[in-house]
């Protein structure tokens, strides 16, 4: 019997990889997938603020009034807000004025492109302190 000290390593033994490194991996890719994908809903998905009547009745569309505030620039450089024939100069004339119409059918912000962003800031905040929640800003020309 022959015993040696030296030990025979043979081709067929095959390389160990390293596990904790391929979990690694595979957890850096999750990450990196759910950080780079998209999770909001599409624009078509999203609901309207508006309701209408599905079925097509003549009474749905008279319903439906939305009242719609003009904001352009006025004769003294600053905004005026029209509402109909109504011309105010201030948020709070706007707020008094929109207290007084139904709520329902909510309120458009028509802005002229010569407004300051204040004005318009100042006639979003009159909708709401009048109680309107849909409220939709139209950019104009």
């Amino acid at each position: 019997m022959r015993f040696s000290g030296t030990k025979r390593t043979g081709l067929l033994t095959t390389p160990r990889l390293p596990l904790v490194a391929l979990i690694d991996v595979v957890l850096f890719l999750l990450l990196y997938f759910m950080i780079a994908s998209n999770f909001a809903t599409e624009e078509a998905e999203l609901a309207s603020a508006l309701q209408t009547d599905r079925r097509g009745g003549a009474g749905a569309a008279g319903a439906l009034l939305p009242q719609v505030v003009r904001i352009e620039p006025g004769a003294s450089g600053r905004a005026v807000y029209k509402l109909g024939d109504r011309v105010m100069e201030g948020k709070v004339a706007l707020a008094a004025v929109l207290r007084q119409l139904p709520k329902e059918g909510g309120v458009f912000l028509r802005v002229d492109g010569g407004v300051t962003a204040e004005a318009v800031a100042a006639g979003l905040q009159a909708c709401k302190d009048a109680g309107f929640t849909k409220i939709s800003y139209v950019p104009g020309s």
